[in-house]
């Protein structure tokens, strides 16, 4: 009795099982970096705000609550492209803020705040109306450090004029255009925070326990895979034992 299910299917299922597998493993490697993301948010999270001065001291600083005081340029206003929120589209709003005593080293530091989303609409030439603020605020929020690489679907040249819709926020290309330096990073408005608008942003695009989902999805393929190929290997001895009969 020999095991021959032919060198076709055997090449097969050599070159797709380990894929599969790795493809499993490498899911719950994902979501095992998903949970540490997350348990690193929460940290951050769960400190006391911290001033602005007390922030140019923190090494990794993703996710640090902030408090600001200061006022908005309030003549210029970024529009990040397709953002969309409960199946709307529309805009994430970023103004420059310029923060004063006592939460800056000395007045004139200027921080990039995203105050939310907004509707958009489909007539791409209307832009939305943004409320003015003025006048001295006090924020609370969050730094917003990009976990990769933003994508884009067009260039990233700045428009001219205000107000700006971009397709990625880019602090540094955003501080030659306003002619001045700006902390590297976005500051994210919480919640109810005073001026913010609609909070519409996630910490992760994917949860951990999907990635796990997705892992049990590829080992089940790679069950699935083994247990055919020995189905049809072992219908092929069961044939070439009955014909030797």
């Amino acid at each position: 009795m020999q095991f021959r299910p032919g060198w076709k299917l055997s090449l097969f299922f050599v070159l797709l099982l380990p894929c599969l597998v790795f493809l499993g493993y490498w899911q719950l490697q994902r979501a095992g970096e998903k949970r540490q993301v997350l348990q690193q948010i929460a940290s951050q999270r769960s400190g006391s705000p911290m001033t602005f001065e007390q922030l140019r001291q923190v090494v990794d600083p993703a996710y640090t609550q902030l408090r600001l005081r200061g006022s908005y340029q309030q003549d210029k206003v970024i529009l990040l492209d397709n953002q969309l929120y409960q199946g709307r589209f529309g805009y994430e709003v970023v103004q420059p803020f310029e923060i004063v005593q006592p939460f800056a080293d000395a007045g004139g530091d200027v921080v990039l705040v995203s105050r939310g989303w907004v509707a958009g609409s489909l007539r791409r030439e209307v832009l939305p109306q943004i409320e003015t603020v003025s006048g001295v605020v006090d924020l609370v929020g969050e730094v917003y450090v990009p976990l990769g690489e933003a994508f884009t679907l067009a260039d990233t040249d700045l428009p001219r004029g205000w107000p700006k819709r971009v397709q990625v926020l880019d602090p540094g290309a955003l501080a030659s255009a306003l002619g001045e330096d700006v902390y590297p990073h976005v500051i994210r408005l919480q919640s109810g925070s005073n001026t913010a608008l609609t909070a519409h942003w996630q910490d992760i695009n994917v949860q951990p326990e999907k990635h796990t989902a997705y892992a049990v999805q590829w080992f089940a393929m790679s069950l699935a895979l083994v247990i055919l190929y020995a189905g049809v290997a072992m219908g092929f001895i069961v044939s070439k034992n009955k014909a030797g009969r």
